[in-house]
């Protein structure tokens, strides 16, 4: 399911290529330099903590690798510097680990060996935001919406659950401020962003801070961190419980590579 997902974003980013280049330049093909490539795109690598916490349980932990792929649509084609500012990106990203918490283990009467409780857990997040706004020398504040899909596991539990939908749904608000810490480079700002979703009959809550940090003078590489919020339902599939009004926290550090959009 998330390699399909992932491939559907390739097609659907080629697609857009190919249309605009037809559009704007008139021609059978398009090459994209490396520049060009590293303008459209925002990559990030970190480490990532997740857990998932039923009703009337204790969490469920699990740690892995964070990996991220931003691609700008509409503001990479945007002058960063004009007043008026626009930040948007398609994007995916996958975080892959094992779970700490200690495994269930269950016994079945037909054999002598116990089934064990597997240690693979992850959590899934694509989708597209768009946000506009306001930017200056100094500062710059943008709002906008985002609309993600995501999911998420550890060891046996899954959110979504299994007599629900494939992915949960959410359509967050987002706020985005930037401040500029030095007079002479335009693109040494830290930069701040919230997500909020209440959720919904057809949408899953969902609220998220996320922290930048300019390393460097070049304007391309970021320490990153974001901490992520949901609540939802949730099953565990090793017992074979039903599903639990559950909480979901996420923890995420790592460097981000890619230019101030």
């Amino acid at each position: 399911m998330i390699k399909i997902s992932h491939n559907l974003a390739k097609i659907s980013l080629t697609v857009f290529l190919l249309s605009f280049g037809h559009s704007l330049f008139a021609q059978e093909y398009i090459y994209l330099s490396k520049d060009g490539i590293r303008k459209l795109m925002r990559v990030n690598i970190g480490l990532a903590q997740w857990s998932i916490t039923q009703q009337d349980s204790s969490a469920r932990n699990a740690v892995g690798l964070h990996l991220s792929d931003e691609v700008k649509i509409i503001s990479g084609f945007i002058n960063k510097k004009s007043e008026f500012a626009v930040f948007d990106a398609f994007y995916f990203d996958l975080n892959m680990g094992v779970m700490t918490s200690q495994p269930n283990t269950y016994k079945n009467a037909l054999s002598t060996t116990p089934d064990n409780e597997s240690r693979f857990s992850f959590t899934a997040n694509f989708g597209y935001m768009l946000l506009g706004g306001y930017r200056n020398k100094q500062f710059g504040a943008l709002a906008g919406m985002d609309f993600r899909w995501r999911q998420a596991t550890v060891g046996g539990i899954d959110m979504p659950n299994l007599d629900g939908p494939l992915l949960y749904f959410s359509r967050p608000i987002v706020l985005r401020g930037e401040y500029c810490l030095s007079k002479d480079n335009f693109d040494q700002r830290g930069i701040v962003m919230f997500w909020y979703d209440g959720g919904s009959d057809s949408r899953a809550s969902f609220q998220s801070v996320r922290l930048e940090y300019p390393l460097g003078d070049s304007g391309r590489w970021w320490l990153v961190g974001q901490y992520i919020h949901q609540t939802a339902l949730s099953q565990d599939n090793f017992r074979v419980l039903n599903p639990y009004n559950s909480s979901f926290n996420q923890f995420i550090l790592g460097i981000r590579i890619g230019g101030l959009p």
